[in-house]
């Protein structure tokens, strides 16, 4: 029989161990590998991500920087004009060539410098928000991970499926009017020339026809969704500020149409929804087949 004393603590302790809605849990302290060794398990899976990149960049090479080939290795050919004309009928002008020709000179200025750090986050989002999830908010890994690698396949399939050129490129061929490729623009403002030629560097042996739908609009709106439920209405207001800055910094900066961002956010939803099926499906196995 179990006296009302022992009764009492097992409530505490049950009351004090269940986690609070809105808090984030602790970290787990029972693994048997160091913080170290933890983040490099975490972040193992994020390198399907990377293989499908390879993958995509080597079927659309002779679109880009190999052969001069009409179509990529699957067949699909090149789209210039379509987003361009799909931008117009939204807004009535390719916003990328209203923007640089009211606000390129070819120095660089304060926003420059606001575009060349949002626009660097990219490489560094995805790495650290599963950091921080994986130590904080272990109970949603798998959602977390479901939710990059569903928008991230995704997003890499409409590049094999629709290879298209984005602004800078279109421009560089004459099909649309006057665009630079300014992401590196605001690193000379800082006196940081040699980031800038890193991010050159980066840009020259990427796939430079993957452009639909725009990855670096779906993370920064990815990371926005996924973390709004767990943090505060300060960091909501952030997350939400980081995504659209992220959005306007690709199209100010040549990188992307707005058709481009918004088939991006399209896949960070889709992403998401993702995610939250698996995690129906983990915390409700019994409502998903019906038993007691």
């Amino acid at each position: 029989m179990t006296s009302p004393a022992t009764s009492r603590t097992d409530t505490v302790e049950s009351t004090a161990a269940a986690p609070r809605p809105g808090i984030a849990p602790a970290p787990a302290t029972d693994s048997r590998h160091g913080p170290i060794a933890q983040l490099l398990i975490a972040w193992s899976p994020l390198s399907a991500i990377l293989v499908a990149y390879w993958v995509a960049q080597w079927v659309t090479a002779p679109l880009g920087v190999g052969d001069g080939a009409d179509t990529n290795r699957l067949g699909a050919s090149l789209h210039v004009l379509g987003p361009a004309r799909a931008d117009e009928a939204l807004l009535g002008a390719v916003p990328s060539v209203w923007l640089q020709g009211r606000l390129v000179d070819g120095s660089p200025h304060w926003y420059d410098v606001v575009a060349a750090l949002v626009y660097v986050t990219h490489f560094v989002t995805i790495p650290l928000i599963t950091a921080v999830v994986w130590f904080r908010l272990r109970d949603r890994f798998g959602e977390w991970l479901t939710a990059v690698l569903s928008m991230s396949l995704l997003g890499i399939a409409g590049y094999l499926s629709y290879p298209a050129a984005p602004p800078w490129l279109a421009a560089q061929r004459g099909d649309i009017g006057a665009i630079d490729r300014i992401s590196h623009l605001g690193w000379e403002g800082l006196g940081l020339d040699g980031i800038g030629r890193l991010v050159q560097l980066g840009q020259s042996g990427s796939n430079p026809v993957a452009a639909m739908p725009s990855l670096h609009a779906g993370a920064a709106l990815l990371a926005a969704l996924f973390l709004w439920p767990s943090v505060s209405r300060v960091s909501r207001v952030l997350l939400a500020a980081y995504a659209l800055a992220m959005a306007l910094t690709l199209v100010y900066t040549g990188e992307h149409y707005v058709v481009d961002v918004l088939a991006g956010w399209l896949v960070a939803v889709v992403g998401v929804g993702a995610a939250r099926l698996v995690g129906w499906l983990t915390r409700e196995p019994d409502a998903l087949w019906g038993t007691r």
